[in-house]
């Protein structure tokens, strides 16, 4: 349906336009929704400024009127006049005088107070009284001093409270004439006890009619409205108050006060504040088509803790200007966004237009481009003379083929169509198709790939294949094949070969027979010569030499390109090879004036032919002595590259440019020098050196810059001979039970021991007589025989004395205790048997042999080849040095074979080193370890070790020489 719509109402273009336009409109009013959202965040936090500073008003004006009138209290009760009388009425009053006898004291005292009485009046006083301890007597009111001798005990704690505590107490109490805030300062005797209490109390509404008053005066027409305030109190506690005074109170369902504000009214009347607050609160509140912001802040009356208040302060102030500015400039701002909104759409619309004018030009003129690069790429692939085919992925089938084609296989294009790809390609190459097929499914492209194709004659035809794998507007695929005919190539290679091979040999027989010729008529066989005659056939003879080298190159390079050359391989040790080669150039170098040095080489095995790799080196030295300059040094070095051996020859010659390295190693080529001069050389020689290389298993190279010299490089594989199961030591089992002496022998045999089994003493004692062994496990309970008397004869034999046994037996603890004082050589074992306990047990009895009794081996755990070789020379003649480069092959070493040393290094490949010291006590018993490392050792670990040295601080020949005093 939508596509109906699209196709009937708009084009592609109409329709992206419409969908751009809603796009931006809705951008639009997103941000000016955003914006609106932060200004009205702003104001908000406007208006919740202004409410804290009406609470902080409210709280200042609290604060204030609580300090005032505690400064007031407290400047009466200083007064020492009033206080000494207060004293001496309390002191009558405890002494239970007539009431009468306190009127004198009251007439002194009445002026006085009255004096303070009249100053703080203007200041919202509304009581000021005298009391007496201890049940709040009234001495004398100020404002009614015809009232008196009354007691407050009960109906004013704040009063009692100041008396029993005889502290200052200040607080709000809502009494018959009102809301009041009081304080109570107590008058205390010389003594320190409390006698009596000055009272003052201020009428709170009119303290904030006052303060409000005074914001009024204090106002202008340009400063923000002045905040109101008025006290609220709960409409259940004015009962206490006087008929009269209720009469004055505005009374509601939850609150109730003396303010006569109207909006204030209305407000209460219209349940407009919260009956029940607990904290601040921040209301906006309309009267009069006006808005304010109101503030409640909740107080308490003094002795009461309700989680609910009872007296509420409220601050007021007008905000409608506020407001309604804010909202002015909200209509303002989204008049602005809705013009800004049309005027982008309209920016919009215009720069569509003129794009869609532009692309139509642009489209037109890709068109116009493309249709010309289609007909040159038609043209090209009409006239190309390589065959160029089009195959489908799925099946294989022949889609389109250029003329070419059809010269190649003789098929015409509709002909190529009808047939299947099986009838071009032989069924033979089926497996190859597949291996190029993944690789065109892996990376899209195959080839160069060598095949045949079969003539529509029946001939096969040889080609090179190079395709690439695309896919057209939908999901089918197509392969773009480039076909390269082979044929006249292969018997060009083949014309070329016979006659190199052919004049080879035609050549090789007379010229042997002219340069021996030479030779002798030069060596005086033919009489004496001239020097003329000796300098001509000199000359020739040279020459003749250098012939001989060609067609020995020839010869060598033909077979080596048809794999007929023959390779006598075996273990080479590298440093050999290299002193070999460097000896043999000697003579050839002095002739040049130029040196040749060996550096440092690795002590490696290498699995080639020597005569191969010689020829090789050979190549390499003369070339770098031929090219170095007179008094040159000419450096042939090696150096380990993971499991290979780079051998390089550097010179000091003219270098060679990156251009012409990668002629380097082809037949017949020579590049040109600088100086023009004729360095002699075949043009074969590095093609035979890469040819024996890759048949070796490596590779050959050059590094070099003009000017620079050149490094020529041979990469050979080490040699890594199958380690073959050592043939360990001999162990007799001397065991009565078939079937546990095969098991026990089974599991000598796969620790690496020669076991031989016994089944009586007179056997066993043949098998000693006749063979040497290393060990002998005993079983004590022998059918018809005693072990214990076996093993008695062994240790009186001197041949036998020392011959370790491992007992084997279910009878351990009784074989203790009889053979307990010959504990020599001696250790048991309970059966059954485990071949791991079995291995630790033998291994530990061996150690304690003297070690000229046996042939001593030491295991090196070192991952430098150069710390390795320099130890092997050192300790090779002394014992059998074995070596591993890791912590797993350490472990496996251990398991299989016995060793009487370990010289350990600590930073390994795959840990570190002295984690294999658990593996080393499990397997080889108490031995010996040396720590030989760059890497320190913790105290801890240096008590499980015999000695640690530091590569850094100790020579190999000293650590070599502690070694010997080990061993031996």
């Amino acid at each position: 349906m939508i596509n109906k719509i699209k196709q009937r109402y708009f084009s592609n273009t109409n329709l992206y336009l419409l969908v751009a336009a809603a796009v931006m409109l809705v951008i639009m009013l997103l941000s000016a929704w955003y914006a609106m959202q932060q200004r009205q965040q702003s104001f908000d936090t406007r208006l919740s400024h202004l409410h804290q500073l009406q609470l902080n008003q409210l709280a200042q004006v609290n604060y204030d009127a609580r300090q005032q009138v505690m400064v007031a209290a407290q400047l009466v009760a200083s007064d020492q006049h009033i206080k000494q009388l207060l004293l001496a009425a309390a002191e009558r009053y405890r002494a239970n005088e007539p009431a009468a006898a306190l009127n004198p004291l009251r007439e002194q005292v009445s002026p006085l107070l009255n004096h303070y009485w009249q100053t703080l009046q203007p200041y919202a006083a509304s009581q000021l009284h005298l009391h007496l301890a201890p049940d709040a007597y009234t001495f004398l009111r100020a404002h009614r001093p015809e009232r008196h001798s009354d007691r407050l005990a009960d109906i004013r704690p704040l009063v009692m409270h100041s008396l029993n505590s005889g502290k200052n107490a200040v607080g709000i109490e809502l009494g018959k004439h009102g809301l009041g805030l009081r304080a109570v300062v107590p008058v205390k005797d010389p003594q320190g006890l409390v006698q009596g209490a000055v009272e003052l109390g201020v009428d709170l509404q009119k303290v904030f009619q006052q303060v409000q008053t005074g914001l009024a005066a204090g106002g202008s027409e340009n400063t923000p409205a002045v905040m109101s305030m008025a006290m609220l109190v709960a409409s259940d506690i004015t009962a206490v108050l006087n008929k009269d005074v209720q009469q004055n109170w505005y009374q509601s369902e939850g609150w109730s006060t003396a303010e006569s504000s109207a909006l204030l009214r209305y407000w209460l009347g219209n349940n407009a504040l919260p009956r029940q607050l607990t904290q601040q609160q921040q209301l906006l509140l309309d009267y009069d088509g006006r808005e304010y912001l109101v503030s409640l802040l909740p107080m308490l009356v003094w002795g009461e803790d309700q989680a609910e208040a009872r007296l509420l302060s409220v601050s007021w102030q007008d905000v409608t200007a506020q407001i309604n500015t804010q909202q002015k400039a909200d209509k303002l701002i989204w008049l602005i966004w809705f013009a800004a909104t049309l005027f982008l759409l309209a920016l919009g619309v215009l720069l569509v237009s003129y794009l869609r004018r532009q692309a139509r030009h642009e489209v037109a003129d890709q068109q116009a481009l493309l249709k010309q690069q289609e007909q040159k790429l038609s043209a090209l692939y009409q006239l190309s003379p390589l065959p160029i085919l089009l195959n489908r992925f799925s099946d294989g089938a022949y889609i389109e083929a250029n003329p070419a084609m059809e010269q190649l296989v003789g098929y015409t294009p509709e002909e190529l169509k009808q047939l299947s790809y099986w009838d071009l390609t032989p069924e033979c190459y089926a497996d190859a198709e597949q291996q190029q097929l993944k690789a065109l499914t892996d990376t899209g492209r195959y080839g160069p790939y060598v095949k045949q194709y079969r003539h529509k004659n029946g001939d096969l035809i040889d080609i090179e294949l190079n395709g690439v794998l695309f896919s057209d507007g939908g999901d089918e695929k197509f392969i773009w094949t480039i076909i390269k005919d082979m044929s006249e190539i292969k018997r060009l290679e083949k014309l070329k070969d016979d006659f190199v091979s052919t004049v080879s040999h035609e050549l090789r027989t007379p010229l042997t027979s002219i340069s021996g010729s030479l030779g002798l008529v030069l060596g005086g066989a033919g009489g004496a010569l001239g020097p003329k005659a000796e300098k001509l056939l000199s000359i020739a003879h040279k020459n003749s030499q250098r012939l001989n080298l060609l067609i020995n190159d020839l010869l060598d390079i033909e077979k080596l390109m048809a794999g007929k050359m023959r390779f006598d391989e075996a273990a080479v040790a590298l440093p050999r090879l290299l002193r070999e080669a460097l000896e043999q150039h000697q003579p050839f170098a002095l002739q040049h004036n130029v040196s040749l040095t060996l550096q440092d080489v690795p002590d490696v095995q290498l699995w080639i032919d020597t005569a191969r790799i010689q020829q090789v080196l050979t190549n390499f030295l003369s070339n770098a002595v031929k090219f170095s300059p007179s008094g040159a040094e000419v450096i042939l070095s090696a150096e380990l590259q993971g499991q290979k051996v780079r051998i390089s020859v550097q010179d000091k010659g003219p270098g060679i440019a990156a251009a012409d390295q990668p002629q380097l190693f082809k037949r017949f080529s020579q590049l040109n020098h600088a100086d023009n001069q004729a360095k002699g050389g075949t043009g074969l020689g590095l093609a035979i050196s890469r040819e024996i290389a890759l048949h070796s298993g490596g590779d050959v190279g050059v590094k070099s810059a003009a000017g620079q010299g050149a490094t020529f490089w041979l990469e050979l594989p080490l040699h890594q001979p199958e380690v073959q199961a050592e043939q360990g030591d001999a162990v007799l089992v001397l065991e009565d039970d078939a079937d546990t002496a095969h098991l026990l022998c089974e599991f000598l045999r796969a620790q690496h021991y020669v076991p031989d089994w016994a089944a009586d003493t007179s056997t066993a004692w043949q098998k000693l007589t006749n063979q040497s062994y290393v060990a002998l496990t005993l079983d004590l309970k022998l059918h018809n025989d005693s072990g214990a008397d076996f093993f008695l004869r062994l240790r009186d034999n001197p041949a036998t004395a020392n011959l370790p046994v491992l007992v084997i037996s279910a009878f351990v603890e009784h074989g203790k205790l009889q053979l307990a004082a010959l504990a020599h050589a001696l250790d048991w074992l309970e059966k059954p048997v485990t071949p791991e306990l079995l291995s630790v047990k033998l291994g530990q009895l061996l150690s304690q042999l003297p070690t000229t009794n046996r042939y001593q081996r030491i295991l090196h755990v070192e991952d430098d080849q150069d710390i390795v070789t320099i130890m092997r020379m050192q300790l090779e003649n002394l014992c059998d040095y074995q070596t591993v480069a890791s912590l797993a092959q350490a472990r496996k070493t251990l398991q299989q074979q016995r060793f009487d040393l370990i010289l350990l290094d600590l930073g390994l490949p795959d840990g570190n080193g002295i984690d294999v010291l658990p593996d080393i006590a499990a397997t080889q018993g108490d031995i010996p370890v040396v720590i030989f490392s760059a890497q320190d050792l913790s105290a801890e670990h240096k008590t499980q070790v015999r000695a640690v040295y530091s590569k850094s601080r100790i020579n190999t020949e000293v650590l070599a020489n502690y070694l010997k005093n080990i061993l031996n």
